[in-house]
């Protein structure tokens, strides 16, 4: 194999169009990566609790999981923490400032899973804005948020959702939160928000390390902004067809769309050799 290191994200690239399952022939040419010597990593921006249904039980072939948008390592195996990058009460009260200027619902999502969601972001929620999917995490995993935020600091928040975000707003949320966060365009509506030096690529890289392999040794796919990072420092970086423009400029070749076994289609051709 050219790569001794599969990173994979999911919503978009590994999943179908249905966010619990698999992608046709994903699982199989995975399995076939793993077979060959290949670590297996499913690098996510869901949260321990939200992984798809697909992966409970964990499949034989996943051998870590970069969660929360790269702001946590767990080993797939034990679930034991290899890494992790939260918020500073300081970043939680910066954001929390910048979303209140705009009314901006947030979604602060601590290392048990939980989202702690502002007056704005239960508004939001309650007007039927997020998907289904979403809906229904809120109200597995969702609680209102009675406190400031830099009260969640002791509870390691990982990621920070905002899940509308005009785009003419952007710039002006952008300059007022500043160096507290590393902010994502992951897709229409929404932004997501990881911890100063965490991100996909920030953990890959403390993955590769502790594997003692290099970024030439990964090969990633990916489709959203939270990728792009990850997928120009790989050694190879695939796009899905589905991907932003972001994550087309990025990388260095591109596959199918999701929907189609774009993902299976990748590891086969550059890992696989088929």
């Amino acid at each position: 194999m050219n790569y001794k290191l599969l990173a994979l994200d999911l919503d978009g690239t590994a999943l179908g169009g249905d966010p619990d399952l698999f992608a046709p022939g994903l699982a199989e040419a995975a399995a076939g990566a793993a077979a060959g010597g290949c670590t297996v990593v499913v690098a996510t921006g869901r949260p321990a609790a939200c992984l798809p249904a697909a992966m409970d039980p964990m499949p034989d072939w996943v051998g870590w999981l970069i969660l929360c948008d790269g702001a946590e390592i767990q080993d797939a195996r034990t679930r034991a923490c290899l890494w992790r990058r939260a918020f500073s009460a300081a970043s939680l009260a910066c954001v929390e400032q910048a979303a209140a200027r705009w009314d901006l619902p947030v979604e602060y999502i601590d290392r048990s899973s939980c989202y702690h969601l502002t007056a704005a972001a239960r508004r939001w929620v309650e007007a039927s804005g997020p998907s289904a999917f979403h809906k229904n995490v809120v109200a597995r995993h969702g609680r209102l948020l009675d406190a400031p935020a830099a009260s969640l600091a002791g509870l390691d928040v990982l990621k920070i959702n905002m899940p509308f975000v005009p785009q003419e707003l952007r710039p002006g949320f952008a300059a007022a939160v500043g160096d507290a966060a590393l902010i994502l365009d992951c897709g229409p509506g929404g932004l997501e928000l990881t911890a100063p030096r965490a991100g996909k690529l920030a953990a890959v890289q403390v993955l590769v390390r502790t594997l003692g392999l290099g970024m030439k040794d990964v090969m990633a796919l990916g489709d959203s902004g939270n990728d792009a990072a990850l997928l120009q420092a790989a050694g190879l970086g695939v796009a899905m067809g589905n991907g932003q423009a972001e994550v087309l400029a990025a990388a260095h070749t591109v596959t199918g769309r999701n929907t189609e076994g774009g993902a299976a289609d990748a590891i086969r051709r550059f890992l696989l050799n088929g």
